[in-house]
């Protein structure tokens, strides 16, 4: 681990108790919640981080003792959602799902960004979402080979949930490390609005979340995994390294609080969240998903941040991808 790296991480840490006499509450005191907490995910209802969300609600309500509810706030790549929780005032009632897109992607995609990802209060890691490159029935090519080929001939369309997203970064890494001319991507809201267009015929391909994925597999065509080895819910599927071309888009998803959240609050939801994680009947649900369950303590899940940043560095030098704005 770098000194850099532990640095941020402790951080991180450190300021869930910065704003402990804002809130009103002293260190040593326990804290639990009075009222409903809202949830707030970055993508639209029936994408994969909503999907994966959602399994988790039910139980961590049940463990705080108040009702965990999800609010929706799409667009920007989860660059809005991000803002909203960022601002929100560090009480305890406003927590982010967050993922890799936002906290270490868009960092490097964007010269400037709405919110500061190392300032968010890391609560805990949740799942690890794999995806896999689809797409349309109607297009020419039925394996990965045959859409490499079709893609150096003609310009296919890319769907993706926005700039910064893993669809976005993946359609790129598609085109460099493919050594495809040309793709064009166009941006939707989330995964679902994006996957109802690839339905709709009105792009050629896309990434799905694994949850959308085995959700969808007989209505699209299957061409690769974009990951580092095959994943034991779908193992027929092929990764696209396989065939010269390693990409790996698999990204975590975890909980934070707002900049300034205070101790006793960061605590609360920590112990709840690993209890909910350890609850086998939870890995289960998960798992059908298609998705890896993840558990860990508070700390260790803000070292892993910045590591996970260099590496999406290195992944958009690769694809040459250029910050924006």
């Amino acid at each position: 681990m770098t000194n850099s790296a532990h640095s941020l991480g402790r951080r991180q840490v450190l300021l869930a108790g910065a704003g402990l006499c804002a809130a009103g509450l002293a260190c040593a005191e326990a804290w639990s919640p009075t009222h409903p907490i809202k949830l707030v995910v970055t993508y639209p209802p029936g994408g994969g981080a909503d999907v994966t969300a959602r399994a988790f609600v039910e139980q961590l309500g049940q463990k705080l003792g108040q009702p965990v509810v999800v609010d929706n706030r799409g667009g920007a790549g989860g660059a809005i959602g991000a803002e909203v929780v960022y601002r929100a005032a560090p009480d305890g009632y406003t927590l982010l799902w967050g993922n890799a897109d936002i906290m270490t992607i868009a960092p490097h995609l964007f010269n400037k960004l709405a919110y500061k990802p190392m300032e968010f209060v890391p609560i805990g890691p949740t799942a690890a979402v794999a995806f896999v490159l689809v797409g349309r029935n109607s297009l020419e090519a039925r394996t990965f080979p045959e859409l490499l080929e079709l893609a150096r001939r003609k310009e296919l369309t890319f769907a993706s949930w926005g700039n910064g997203s893993p669809g976005h970064v993946g359609s790129e890494m598609f085109k460099t490390l493919g050594k495809v001319p040309a793709t064009l991507t166009v941006p939707y809201q989330g995964t679902a609005p994006a996957a109802q267009a690839l339905l709709a015929g009105q792009v050629d391909m896309m990434y799905l979340p694994s949850p959308l994925f085995l959700a969808m597999e007989s209505r699209v065509t299957t061409f690769a995994a974009a990951g580092k080895k095959r994943y034991d819910r779908f193992k027929h599927v092929p990764t696209m390294a396989e065939f010269g071309v390693p990409v790996d888009l698999e990204v975590w998803q975890g909980l934070f609080a707002p900049p300034g959240t205070p101790g006793p609050v960061i605590e609360r939801f920590a112990k709840a969240l690993a209890e909910v994680s350890a609850d086998p009947a939870i890995r289960k649900k998960i798992e059908e998903l298609g998705v890896v369950p993840l558990a860990g303590s508070q700390e260790d899940f803000a070292r892993s941040i910045a590591p996970d940043a260099a590496r999406w560095g290195e992944i958009m030098r690769t694809a040459q991808v250029r910050p924006q704005g």
